[in-house]
């Protein structure tokens, strides 16, 4: 195996490990609104549902590619190599927007005592965690992958 074969191996099997902590907090919010009884419980239930769906799908297609390379370097670098902007700024309010959301649910929660607000907030922590997993990875593709020439200095260090 190859140096790049193992950059794209430990790239996937990281991301997918990431994607099933987040389908962990998933479960785990799942189980609590079911125990919790409050009143609009189907909508929270399809919510949690939908998220736990996609990290589950996101996890199968990451794993499911292998060795090969991630599609994901089209949208994260140019044709020449260099990190593209756009994407790298989208990902950045959604990293801040996703630790917002994250702190909000985690002091909401444990502030308030009602059953609804309780379960609505372990709604907004699921997806805000899966949220941060994406642009984790995303983060950590960029670190993984960008184009570094090797340089004698390099060597010497």
């Amino acid at each position: 195996m190859n140096f790049q074969e193992r950059k794209n191996l430990t790239y996937r099997i990281v991301s997918a490990f990431l994607l099933l902590v987040s389908l962990g907090v998933t479960c785990f919010s799942l189980y609590s609104i079911i125990v919790l009884h409050s009143e609009e419980i189907i909508l929270m239930l399809v919510a949690i549902s939908v998220c736990a769906l996609f990290a589950l799908l996101e996890a199968i297609f990451i794993l499911k590619g292998g060795k090969k390379e991630s599609v994901l370097s089209k949208i994260a670098f140019n044709e020449n190599g260099h990190i593209n902007n756009v994407p790298l700024i989208a990902v950045g309010i959604g990293t801040a927007f996703g630790v917002g959301l994250l702190g909000l649910g985690i002091s909401v929660f444990l502030i308030r005592d009602t059953a609804m607000i309780k379960s609505s907030m372990l709604v907004v922590m699921s997806i805000a965690t899966y949220l941060l997993v994406n642009c984790l990875i995303y983060f950590f593709f960029l670190i993984l992958f960008k184009n570094r020439p090797l340089d004698l200095r390099d060597l010497i260090k």
